[in-house]
């Protein structure tokens, strides 16, 4: 590790110590996720950078098809503003890690490993590569719910952008309170676990249990897609009340939350209210 690295961790540890206790992402008018001190840089590093960013632009060409490259960062326990990565190129397997540091700094530490395996299909994987060795400066902007992320190299170009999707508040457990405007609170047994980690949803659709996996489209804001949904096929009384919510379900595109992210509201294509979620507090 370098001086200047060690100072501004030194720096970190100064401001710990003063009470710099702000852990608010700051975000000016503009949409620009600001990192331009200690407090803002770390604040983005623990709220913004951790998790799953999918490639939707590599060397200025719009990346298209199922399987994108994508990085996975994670924390580095023994330093604040070091993060581990974790990506996939298309074809292979990358590891390394990054220093992110104030004013919109970014640079690997080290060596980057690599499977080797050739892929004359992953037509993203050089560029994508040539990013991560590259990047000396980054931005990021929200927009909506979401984070692009720009990897930048010493001059000042973009050579990667990347997307991360902020619908986390929609894991859990969750009781179906309306489906396309029909209320259904009287129906307690409609609950849904969703898992966007392991892209599964299981759960009580009214008699029958159902299992099905959650997809989301990284070229859209905010969404979410039901697919394979599959049913145990018990005969029930109010079998209308469970197809009208597996119906409504697999028109859902995108994911709004309400109320501090105690509701859901699931809408179809057309944007219209499909089904509406409430939040379980279950131990």
């Amino acid at each position: 590790m370098n001086r200047s690295f060690l100072i501004i961790a030194a720096g970190a540890v100064l401001c710990s110590m003063a009470a710099c206790k702000s852990t608010k992402v700051t975000v000016d008018n503009m949409g620009t996720v600001k990192t331009s001190n200690l407090t803002e840089t770390e604040n983005v590093i623990q709220q913004v950078f951790f998790g799953e960013w999918t490639a939707v632009n590599v060397g200025g060409k719009a990346v298209e098809g199922e399987n994108r490259p994508y990085i996975i960062f994670a924390k580095e326990e023994k330093n604040p503003f070091e993060v581990k990565c974790y990506a996939n190129d298309g074809c292979n397997i990358v590891n390394g890690e990054f220093a992110v540091t104030p004013g919109g700094k970014m640079k690997g530490i080290g060596d980057f490993i690599s499977t080797m395996k050739m892929c004359p299909d992953a037509i993203y994987e050089m560029g994508f590569n040539l990013a991560l060795k590259t990047v000396e400066n980054y931005s990021i902007e929200k927009v909506g719910r979401d984070y692009l992320l720009y990897f930048k190299d010493g001059a000042g170009q973009t050579t990667m952008i990347m997307r991360k999707s902020d619908i986390g508040f929609i894991n859990g457990a969750w009781q179906v309170t309306r489906v396309y405007g029909k209320d259904m609170t009287k129906y307690e047994d409609l609950q849904l676990v969703i898992d966007l980690p392991e892209g599964r949803i299981h759960g009580n659709v009214g008699c029958n249990t159902m299992n099905g996996s959650v997809v989301a489209n990284p070229d859209m804001q905010n969404s979410i897609t039901f697919k394979d949904m599959a049913t145990t096929r018990m005969m029930c009384p109010d079998i209308a009340i469970e197809q009208s919510l597996l119906d409504a379900l697999g028109k859902v595109s995108t994911v709004v939350s309400a109320d501090d992210n105690n509701t859901a509201i699931l809408k179809d294509a057309s944007g219209q209210e499909a089904v509406v979620l409430k939040k379980l507090n279950l131990k």
